[in-house]
């Protein structure tokens, strides 16, 4: 998971539909009826997310060919912040594995007695110990990091919250289970490695300008805005380039 940046307006139909499904869902309240969160997505919120985070997962950064067939994730669930669900803060694009396999409705807080009421905006008092990626002041590499383990004489890259929101994030979203440890395995395999080789290669000449330049040659392959799994990438290289060579010639990550 990496930091997201919101885009600053929201599609105007979708200030519209909160006005109207929000005095809908509060008429089905008050009559005993389920609410219509049908549609949710489909007035622009999905293209415009799913082109933000540059066609890829909000919570895993697996890359997502369309946005067509995926739905709207909520951050906080609507099942349990019902009055959210037509708000553009809470909303981001998410794959399937993520948003209906694992994460579903899970919303665990620090202290649930501060559990946001009915109507009342967002945050509050809440403490999610499920991380944000478009929260501002959360910085996720500080959350959870990738670490280098060997299963069965072969190497595999894992993630592992942290902190507690980094270890309940992991678990909600399932981002360490089998089929993304599978394409974990193979970015590093077959795209992180590779650039990395080829920097030490010249590294290993010591000529500092030839250094310098296959560094950001190395950063733009990595972590170019469609790049997927870049905090994995990050964590391999910060494993397989030293810290010393790093240092020396100011190579920033």
């Amino acid at each position: 998971m990496i930091r997201l940046e919101r885009p600053r307006t929201e599609p105007e139909p979708l200030r519209q539909k909160r006005l109207e499904k929000l005095a809908a869902a509060r008429t089905a309240i008050s009559g005993g009826e389920k609410i219509d969160f049908s549609g949710i997505g489909d007035d622009g919120v999905k293209e415009a997310l799913f082109q933000a985070q540059h066609r890829k997962c909000a919570y895993c950064e697996k890359p997502e060919e369309q946005s067509r067939y995926r739905e709207a994730e909520h951050y906080r669930p609507k099942s349990r912040y019902w009055w959210l669900a037509w708000t553009w803060e809470n909303l981001l694009f998410a794959c399937i594995d993520c948003n209906r396999d694992h994460k579903k409705d899970q919303f665990p807080l620090v202290d649930e007695a501060r559990r946001l009421v009915a109507e009342h905006a967002a945050p509050g008092d809440e403490q999610p110990l499920l991380l944000d990626p478009y929260e501002a002041r959360i910085e996720p590499a500080n959350e959870i990091e990738f670490r280098r383990e060997n299963v069965q004489g072969r190497e595999r890259w894992k993630p592992y919250g942290i902190t507690e929101r980094g270890r309940e994030t992991v678990r909600i979203c399932g981002l360490d289970r089998p089929s993304l440890l599978t394409l974990y395995d193979a970015h590093v395999r077959e795209v992180v490695r590779p650039k990395v080789e080829r920097f030490r290669r010249i590294a290993e000449a010591e000529l500092t300008p030839d250094i310098v330049r296959a560094w950001g040659t190395l950063v733009r392959g990595l972590f170019g805005e469609y790049q997927p799994f870049q905090a994995l990438s990050r964590d391999v290289v910060r494993v397989l380039v030293p810290t010393s060579l790093r240092a020396r010639y100011q190579l920033a990550l």
